[in-house]
């Protein structure tokens, strides 16, 4: 009896514990792993702005103050993930979005990962755990995976499972958790696909229930599969996540621009290059990886401050053109930047910029029938690529392509040239049958940074020259700048001097793709390199590709007058084939012709022209046909010639026959004169000067006239020419005399009057007395006396004259006192000296009717014991003065 009550007793308590866990299952499961409340746990810390409560910027609070944190470690995230009461920690980011600095918690705490809290993270030990608010302008963005996680003693992508339930996590059974059911897991938590890892893992506290899943494969998590629970299953032993480097681009304006990051153990951090290995080659891979299309460009960029990076391995320089995933933890003050183009590519080429079209269509990248692939698509496709303008685009037959069967769909651009991206223009799709295939070639696209090169070419009276151009001085020509593009052209440009600092440039709209530069007759500046390019009007801003070509001017002396006489002046000869020739005398030649043969001779104006008939015989001629309007500056660059027989020639006079005089020359009596007669002559005041003007023997019976040109005066001299010259005497150098001075040459020769002038020459009066009295006053003014010993100038200094003097009287005195303005001379006498001493001694070679006394005489230092003294009657009193 009591054995049956026993076992009645039991088989009820069996009940009772079935039921009581049947009605508990949901609270049987493990809780927030036996750690206080979610509230309770999470007061220091959360996640913000991230879109749910597990991702976000971290934040801790302290002091009653909400902070992010300076730190950047993984196991930060880990420790938040888990106090948030989320999964796993899936990536952490160090954000640097943030313009403005913010106040930020420095701490010298670090998390193992396992912690519960970051509080736990605390070393109760140590103090100040939390440093102080530091400036910042970055911030950890974290991202949790909210409804898995791995637990034990687990990695990034490695260790034991659970899922999340409403009442806490459950472990998942290892029925039913196959191959469709890990790739959603490894999905959530970031990682790649799961792969076979023999062993166990080591786990903690396994739940009292667990959870199984039947998946059909086309969920997008694993909580989308059908589950129940079950508490007689056998826990999974863990999972395995392949934990493949993630790259991408961030902060750009599209998922194919921006700075480059790669995520590992799910921390992500800009890719740098200390040691400048890296080449563009690795960024085509990324591209591919991003699902971009073709590479564009890379550059580097400085931040305000370092921070944590990834650093490229040195083992990444034998890594081929694959991007290298051997990277290293550092910090760093500098970031990469990278752009691929996001829906157009071109493979298969010899660089970034030529190659086989492809668009992206859905998730595959499809090639372009090159039937239906205009110029301005082409246009599109380089400008976004940025690589500048398309020089060709063609239709190239691929087997893959070609030899498919069915209906191929590919897309037709209706673009306008103006679209920034090809997927702006306008577009229908076409299927292309395997009828079509033969005419449906892959269209293949080359780029280049500038429009093509135009040509240029340099015109001469001779034609084009295209090798060395020469063109003769004085002689007209023209360079060509020819462009062959379908695109509108906006202007042809034309640089001279490309290698100096301040090149000339001319600029021409073009018409029918070509432009013309007229030059009207060479120079020796036109010498030189010229650069020829253009631009589109949809892109003024960029010129072509120049195209070059040096042009030497050169001296071409292929005309001639033949005379004894002047060479500006004779029979007209002119040199063609090299071969000298006298020009006959047609009808057509007039004195518009001879302008332009004075002109290339440098002669001057035309004269006359006239036949002048030659002997019985015929004479070897040059028939000259003009086309000559007169102001050209060679004649065979208005004309042409052949060979001829003819009894008559040509005879040209210009105006310039005469060979001009030299500049005018300069003479005084006396040594005190300007050393320099280039520019400006000096003379003493009252001297006497004589002006000579010469030139080179030419025509007898000439004569030269001295101009003067002075202050509201201007007068002529003329003399008869004595032996190619005439000299013009000035007796006293007066302010009438201050002015410019030139010769002037005439003459009478072929039946016409020629003068020629010279270069002028300034005269200057240089007001200084070289002598002068002294009778011992000193006088408060500065008038001079008129009575005393006589001082002369000599060697910079005044010395007194020599009584001794055999030349000296009274007519010498006479020109003392009228250079001083002190009349006329009394008388004069020696005086005698206490002894010998150093005074001048004259040499004369005056009559009394000179100006000054220098100018008809010259002392030297001699010994005496005598000087000269002269009395005149006194200063002269100015007209109109008392």
């Amino acid at each position: 009896m009591l054995s049956m009550q026993h076992s009645f007793f039991f088989r009820w308590s069996l009940v009772v514990v079935w039921c009581f866990v049947g009605l508990t299952e949901y609270s049987s499961l493990q809780p927030e792993d036996n750690h206080p409340s979610q509230s309770a746990v999470n007061t220091d810390a959360r996640l913000v702005d991230g879109g749910s409560r597990c991702s976000g910027r971290l934040e801790m609070k302290n002091q009653g103050e909400w902070r992010t944190l300076e730190r950047n470690n993984i196991k930060y995230a880990k420790v938040a993930c888990r106090q948030m009461g989320c999964g796993s920690a899936v990536s952490l980011t160090h954000s640097t979005n943030n313009t403005t600095e913010r106040p930020a918690w420095d701490v010298n705490f670090s998390c193992r990962g396992t912690e519960f809290t970051l509080k736990d993270c605390k070393d109760p030990k140590r103090r100040g755990q939390v440093l102080r608010k530091d400036a910042s302008t970055s911030s950890l963005q974290v991202i949790c995976s909210e409804s898995v996680r791995l637990v034990g003693e687990s990695y990034m992508c490695h260790g034991g499972v659970e899922v999340k339930t409403d009442q806490g996590w459950a472990a998942v059974c290892e029925d039913g958790f196959d191959s469709e059911a890990k790739k959603l897991f490894c999905r959530e938590l970031g990682c790649g696909p799961p792969r076979h890892l023999g062993g166990s893992f080591i786990k903690g506290e396994e739940p009292a229930l667990s959870k199984q899943f039947q998946c059909k494969g086309n969920e997008s998590r694993l909580e989308d599969c059908a589950s129940s629970f079950r508490k007689d299953c056998k826990p999974a032993d863990g999972i395995s996540c392949t934990s493949e480097i993630v790259v991408r681009l961030s902060g750009g304006e599209s998922p194919c621009k921006g700075t480059v990051e790669g995520r590992q153990n799910g921390e992500w951090r800009p890719v740098v290059d200390g040691w400048t290995i890296l080449i563009q080659e690795y960024f085509k891979d990324v591209c591919g990886k991003l699902g971009c299309g073709s590479f564009m460009s890379m550059s580097r960029s400085y931040l305000p401050k370092r921070q944590a990076a990834w650093e490229l391995s040195t083992d990444c320089r034998d890594r081929g053109s694959s991007f290298c995933t051997l990277w290293e933890e550092a910090s760093s003050d500098t970031v990469i930047t990278a752009a691929c183009s996001e829906a157009v590519r071109l493979v298969k080429g010899p660089d970034r910029c030529s190659g086989k079209l492809e668009v992206k269509s859905g998730q595959s990248w499809v090639p372009v029938c090159s039937s239906y692939f205009t110029i301005e698509a082409a246009l599109v496709t380089c400008r976004e690529l940025e690589c500048g303008f398309p020089e060709n685009h063609y239709g190239r037959h691929s087997g893959l392509f070609l030899q498919n069967t069915g209906s191929i769909p590919s897309p037709v651009f209706n673009c306008s040239g103006t679209e920034k991206h090809l997927i702006d223009c306008p577009s229908t799709s076409v299927n292309t049958t395997e009828q079509d295939l033969s005419e449906c070639a892959e269209a293949y696209v080359v780029c280049k940074e500038q429009p093509p090169q135009p040509s240029i070419t340099v015109y001469t009276m001779q034609g084009p020259d295209f090798n060395k151009p020469q063109v003769f001085k004085g002689h007209h020509f023209a360079i060509q700048c020819s462009i062959h593009s379908p695109f509108s052209i906006l202007s042809v440009r034309l640089k001279s001097h490309v290698y100096t600092r301040n090149p000339l440039e001319q600029i021409q709209a073009p018409v029918d793709g070509q432009a013309i530069f007229f030059f009207p007759a060479a120079e020796d500046s036109h010498q030189g390199r010229y650069q020829c390019d253009y631009n589109f009007n949809f892109s003024s801003e960029v010129f072509s590709k120049p195209q070059f070509i040096s042009v030497t001017v050169k001296e071409l002396n292929d005309v001639r007058l033949v005379s004894e006489l002047s060479r500006c002046a004779g029979r007209l000869e002119l040199e063609h084939q090299k071969e000298w020739r006298p020009v006959s005398f047609r009808h057509s030649w007039r004195l518009k012709e001879e302008a332009v043969v004075c002109r290339q001779l440098n002669c001057g104006a035309a004269v006359s022209t006239r036949k002048v008939d030659g002997a019985a015989e015929l004479l070897p001629v040059w028939h000259f046909y003009s086309d000559c309007v007169g102001s050209e500056r060679a004649l065979m660059d208005c004309g042409m010639v052949k060979k001829r027989l003819s009894s008559s020639t040509v005879e040209v006079v210009c105006s310039d026959v005469l060979l001009p005089p030299k500049k005018p020359v300069f003479s005084v009596m006396s040594d005190r004169r300007s050393a320099d007669q280039e520019q400006e002559v000096l003379i003493f005041k009252g001297h006497s000067f004589t002006v000579s003007c010469s030139v080179e023997p030419q025509h007898p019976g000439s004569h030269f006239s001295l101009n003067f040109t002075g202050l509201n005066q201007t007068n002529s001299i003329t003399q008869p020419a004595v032996n190619h010259s005439a000299h013009f005497l000035f007796t006293a150098a007066d302010e009438s005399n201050r002015g410019n001075y030139s010769c002037v040459y005439h003459n009478f020769v072929f039946n016409h009057n020629f003068s020629s002038e010279s270069q002028s020459l300034s005269l200057n009066l240089y007001e200084y007395l070289d002598l002068m009295l002294d009778d011992g006053v000193i006088r408060d003014d500065d008038s001079e006396a008129c009575a005393g010993r006589l001082l002369v100038s000599q060697g910079g200094k005044f010395m007194q004259l020599s009584a001794d003097s055999t030349v000296w009287d009274l007519k010498h005195a006479s020109v003392v006192c009228r250079q001083l303005g002190c009349g006329s001379a009394v008388s004069t006498k020696g005086v005698i000296l206490p002894q010998k001493t150093m005074i001048a001694r004259l040499f004369s070679d005056c009559d009394g009717s000179e100006s000054a006394l220098l100018d008809c005489g010259t002392v030297l230092p001699w010994f005496s014991s005598s000087a000269v003294e002269v009395i005149c009657t006194g200063h002269e009193v100015e007209a109109g003065k008392i």
